[in-house]
């Protein structure tokens, strides 16, 4: 363990799990451990977890606790980064959470907080396939839909350090109402949830698909994982439900090109997993709309980092040269 080496740690809070781990700058994970979120508890209970599940990791590593520069905290909803506190978060039923605060008092090192997608396109940058690139965008696909942007070498998080919500723009003007207050928005018809509900619709409309059999024929137990699986087996319902979702995501994709003419598009999250279909889509629908020049400058990857992105970018925000560059 070379001891002028800097170490962080990463915590990537979500509505059902919570991953912890101590990073170093180079992006190896020394010791890492995964709990419950339980957000029933009530948020101070959840925060005690999250407190008890990084003293465990961090005496996992052996690592002293002069040699730990920062934790960082990667979770979804509205945020505020100079209060450290979560605003919002629907996964989490939190409002107004101080979590910042509490971390500090328990564990004496600096606390950031930073938006899941940001987090994961700080990763990429810092550690991952776009490691050094100042024009990039991580796009995730997974329950919801949101976006991480980095343009010029810097990370763009707004006044209120909600920029990014992919999900919430509007693709279609007099589309479904959607939570937001919004019509019409791109997660309505993209993310893991909107798949699973228009799925469950059309079977219980008579669509004949292998889905029929997935939970013992429970409509509400399909998943996108599942959608994707069976698409994969041939199943014409789900390839057209993921052809479809691959269409917006694409209409989507070109206007996030058009605004930033990115170097590199990196897609992560459940359903891109399991949703092969739904990428070569999106790319088709790119080819086609996108001024030629600006789509042919846009490398397209999918993220090799897992489970993991969350708390490499929330670790990876404590590395000076990064920190510096990014801003934040």
């Amino acid at each position: 363990m070379t001891q002028d080496k800097q170490y962080a740690v990463g915590i990537d809070l979500g509505g059902t799990k919570i991953l912890a781990a101590i990073v170093d700058q180079d992006g190896d994970i020394h010791s890492q451990g995964k709990i419950a979120t339980q957000p029933q508890d009530g948020d101070q209970a959840v925060i005690r977890r999250i407190g008890d599940l990084v003293q465990d990791v961090w005496e996992q590593s052996g690592i002293g606790t002069d040699r730990i520069c920062g934790i960082g905290i990667a979770t979804a909803g509205i945020i505020d980064t100079v209060r450290q506190k979560v605003i919002y978060a629907s996964n989490l039923n939190w409002n107004d959470v101080r979590i910042g605060d509490r971390m500090n008092e328990r564990f004496g090192v600096p606390v950031e907080l930073i938006n899941d997608a940001n987090a994961a396109a700080v990763a990429e940058r810092t550690f991952g396939n776009a490691r050094g690139t100042d024009d990039l965008i991580y796009v995730t696909v997974s329950t919801g839909v949101g976006a991480g942007i980095i343009c010029g070498g810097r990370l763009i998080t707004g006044v209120g350090d909600s920029a990014g919500e992919f999900g919430h723009i509007s693709i279609h003007p007099e589309g479904p109402f959607c939570a937001c207050g919004n019509r019409g928005c791109l997660e309505n018809y993209v993310s893991g949830l909107a798949l699973a509900k228009k799925a469950q619709a059309l079977l219980k409309a008579g669509a004949e698909s292998s889905l029929s059999a997935v939970g013992g024929g429970e409509r509400d137990a399909i998943t996108a994982r599942d959608i994707g699986e069976a698409a994969e087996n041939g199943d014409k319902l789900s390839i057209e439900l993921l052809t479809q979702a691959g269409y917006f995501l694409g209409i989507g994709l070109t206007n996030l090109i058009h605004l930033f003419n990115p170097q590199v598009l990196v897609f992560g999250g459940g359903v891109i997993k399991n949703g092969r279909l739904l990428v070569e889509a999106a790319e088709q629908v790119i080819r086609e709309r996108c001024i030629s020049r600006m789509a042919k400058q846009a490398s397209i990857q999918i993220s090799t980092m897992e489970d993991t992105a969350g708390v490499l970018g929330a670790a990876g925000m404590f590395f000076q040269a990064e920190r510096k560059k990014l801003a934040i």
